[in-house]
């Protein structure tokens, strides 16, 4: 199947718009093995698709998980804590304090600490360009680092299932 084609059902798949047979073409062809370069980052994710679809739940699988979740709640008793009126009436006039001493913080601030942001306006177009890239680079890397720590997680949290499962 060409490079172009997969793409446009990809396209269809991530916006929900494709068709039960155009999803059955992207698994055979992300599950055959040959995949282009481009589109290896979806093969993973499709052969996780395929190993779920074979997984199969115990048929005393129901009974074991309310076991274990009546075993943990008579582990775990749950704490019930009553609040008086006086420790009510506390907690308010401490969230009164401290909105009093922000207010008074904040209206005796000299003119030139309120502007403390105005320092790093960019009057050169180019240069607003420039800290635009530089913030959109950084949130890249950050957002690929956070994918590898989901992908990462997703992987632990398929063997723990499958562990749970068996």
């Amino acid at each position: 199947m060409d490079y172009k084609n997969i793409n446009n059902l990809l396209e269809k798949y991530w916006e929900g718009e494709s068709s039960l047979q155009e999803e059955e073409t992207l698994r055979q062809y992300f599950n055959n093995g040959n995949v282009a370069p481009e589109l290896e980052q979806y093969q993973s994710l499709f052969q996780f698709f395929k190993e779920e679809q074979d997984v199969m739940v115990s048929d005393d699988f129901e009974k074991r998980l309310l076991l274990q979740i009546e075993e943990e709640q008579k582990v775990v008793p749950a704490k019930v804590r009553k609040l008086s009126w006086m420790t009510s009436i506390r907690a308010i006039a401490a969230v009164g304090i401290i909105l009093m001493g922000a207010v008074f913080v904040f209206q005796n601030l000299e003119p030139e600490e309120k502007d403390v942001w105005a320092k790093y306006e960019v009057e050169d177009e180019q240069a607003a360009i420039e800290a635009t890239k530089a913030a959109l680079a950084l949130l890249s890397g950050k957002m690929k680092k956070g994918s590898k720590k989901a992908t990462k997680g997703f992987s632990e949290m398929k063997s723990v299932t499958k562990k749970a499962l068996k």
